[in-house]
């Protein structure tokens, strides 16, 4: 079986240790199936392991470039559609077969832009976890996916005038609901704590759920040993939640030091989404009504400085982005500029990097399948020109994706090419809410 040998490259694994200055990853080409170990050899450059190399194996040399593990998206909605309709629960403007296929294309245009991993964190008729399926099974090629299946929310609450959600009341619906999310197959299930930016007729500091309802959820989903994320906007319901034992807090508009202090001590992942409150910009070129563009700004104004104080007790941050992952942000995409406001709100740029890597993997239950560079995982990685470590706006430089160790796109010698695409010749993978299709006709 022939090998691929990258040598000469400057390697950062995702861990936040420093990167290998001269470096070598080997791995095997595997011809058929995605579920296999097939990275060889993670290090310093080591002229022995590349002596082995014979005609037939591709060697590359990477000189003046750096690879990391292939980013994560952690908060994505991947059917998203804007501006939000808001014409009640039972309106669809897409219908399923519409909604799927636009949902792969969008996994397809994160995966071009290096996000090896999407978590979707909620959308109708179990549509991700039947794309995960078919990903998983050689169907279709895209990214790994992490699935939500159905958001839960309290009857009239955020989400209650669009299409996708299941409504509750009552600790017994709602521990029902998990129950029934698990047993279709989710890989974590989410709640929609929270009052947010899309209806009118909702606040940031409404809360919409109890305690109790809460806890009956955990208790659910570990009960099946998956996690729980929530949207939530204020620091009042976060507090609250962590205290019950939620694993992941989204969004988190307001936070305080003590709360942040908490989620520290308890282990709770964070996925800010500061790309929702930072583009206002966005809003606008999509036509967003007014109350959605002055709640982000409103948002704004705390949203940093709540990063900021989990970044200084150890919370375990992560990059999502509620936008699409390859929505074109501030001349880059969506998940590239949330690591890079992250960044801004005081991470270094290993501190980022591990929040769009490792972190997320561990949060996903993935740590042993991909998000760091090392023997024995599946090969999602990116290679981009320069050393974002040192100079984080290199990030920008993409030169190559790899997924499972296999070519998606590459412009460097010996991967000058496009090996994977769901398009046809002279088609743009640009960010799907800016695509006419993904607007419907409108």
């Amino acid at each position: 079986m022939n090998k691929t040998y990258l040598k000469n490259v400057r390697i950062i694994d995702g861990t936040g240790a420093p990167a290998i200055e001269n470096g070598l990853y080997v791995f095997e080409n595997v011809k058929e199936g995605f579920n296999q170990d097939i990275v060889e050899y993670v290090g310093e450059m080591d002229e022995a392991i590349l002596a082995k190399a014979d005609s037939g194996d591709n060697v590359m040399d990477l000189s003046g470039h750096t690879m990391l593990p292939g980013l994560f998206n952690v908060h994505a909605h991947l059917d998203l559609v804007l501006p939000y309709e808001n014409r009640g629960p039972e309106y669809d403007p897409l219908g399923v077969p519409y909604r799927t296929l636009m949902m792969y294309r969008r996994t397809a245009e994160a995966l071009d832009c290096g996000v090896t991993t999407i978590r979707n964190v909620g959308c109708p008729d179990n549509i991700d976890i039947y794309l995960k399926k078919a990903i998983n099974k050689n169907m279709v090629f895209g990214p790994n996916l992490v699935t939500c299946g159905t958001p839960l929310i309290a009857h009239g609450g955020h989400g209650c005038d669009e299409y996708g959600h299941t409504a509750c009341s009552g600790v017994d619906e709602f521990r029902r609901e998990a129950r029934l999310l698990c047993a279709r197959g989710v890989d974590m299930v989410k709640l929609m704590y929270t009052g947010g930016m899309a209806s009118a007729n909702e606040g940031l500091n409404d809360m919409q759920m109890t305690d109790e309802e809460v806890a009956a959820v955990v208790w659910a989903a570990h009960a099946a040993n998956k996690k729980v994320c929530a949207h939530l906007s204020n620091d009042n319901a976060i507090r609250r939640s962590v205290e019950v034992g939620l694993d992941c807090v989204e969004h988190g508009y307001t936070l305080s030091e003590e709360t942040a202090k908490l989620m520290g001590e308890k282990g709770t992942y964070y996925v800010p989404t500061l790309c929702v409150s930072s583009c206002p910009d966005y809003l606008i070129a999509h036509g967003s009504p007014e109350h959605q563009v002055r709640k982000g700004r409103e948002a704004a104004r705390t949203h940093m400085n709540g990063v900021r104080y989990a970044h200084k007790y150890g919370v375990k941050i992560c990059v999502g982005t509620d936008l699409l992952p390859s929505d074109p942000v501030d001349g880059t995409n969506a998940t590239v500029r949330e690591m890079e406001l992250l960044v801004e709100a005081g991470l270094t740029p290993l501190e980022a990097i591990k929040a769009a890597t490792s972190t997320p993997a561990e949060l996903c239950g993935l740590e042993n399948v991909t998000g760091t560079l090392k023997p024995g995982l599946m090969g999602d990685f990116i290679v981009v020109e320069g050393n974002p470590d040192q100079d984080f706006s290199a990030i920008r430089n993409l030169r190559l994706v790899s997924k499972h160790c296999r070519l998606v796109w590459g412009n460097l010698p010996g991967a000058n090419a496009r090996r994977f695409s769901i398009t046809g010749a002279g088609y743009e993978m640009a960010g799907g809410t800016f695509c006419d299709w993904g607007r419907l006709g409108r």
